[in-house]
């Protein structure tokens, strides 16, 4: 019995011993300072983008891409009206964010607010080209800048055929949108 004593006792005070010497029961604490490690590796994180405004696809599809440029991989693709969180531009393109999907589109496909239906306008060469229809609220809707219209004959409806229309003519000269209509 007296052996296990000793025994035991020698097992708790080396145990004992060895926390005071050097072990402990709790983990310590490490630092590594990267200005006296010359083998620090450096991390570059890029900041997560910012998206600052909130537009509108005007486009009937428009590619969601994963760079910049016509040649980036299509992700998904946008139909018209689509919401999107408009951010950081560069060249042409802007990133978004849409269908919980981060990529680029082209700058010229986005507005700042929904795109009414589009109207369906005869070519010159169909019957009713020149006909005036009287303006009603289904005939006309409010689009009565240049930026929201899509064609030179669409601009060219609106100008005959709606109470607003007046308004793309600018200069009276008889042509709607001249940019559009050159």
């Amino acid at each position: 019995m007296r052996k296990r004593y000793w025994v035991l006792l020698a097992f708790l005070v080396f145990g004992g011993a060895g926390n005071l010497i050097g072990g402990t029961d709790t983990p310590g604490r490490a630092a590594v300072d990267p200005a006296v490690s010359p083998a620090a590796v450096r991390a570059n994180i890029p900041a997560a983008p910012r998206f600052d405004a909130t537009m509108f696809v005007s486009a009937s599809s428009l590619n969601l891409r994963e760079a910049p440029n016509t040649g980036g991989r299509v992700i998904t693709s946008l139909s018209r009206n689509s919401q999107v969180l408009a951010g950081e531009r560069r060249s042409g393109w802007v990133l978004v964010s849409a269908q919980g999907q981060v990529g680029w589109v082209s700058e010229q496909y986005l507005v700042g607010a929904p795109v009414a239906p589009a109207i369906s306008v005869p070519s010159r060469s169909q019957p009713g080209f020149q006909v005036v229809q009287k303006p009603n609220a289904a005939s006309c809707p409010s689009r009565q800048y240049c930026t929201r219209i899509g064609s030179c004959e669409e601009a060219r409806w609106y100008l005959a055929n709606c109470s607003w229309g007046a308004l793309l003519d600018s200069d009276s000269d008889g042509v709607p949108c001249e940019a559009i209509c050159r």
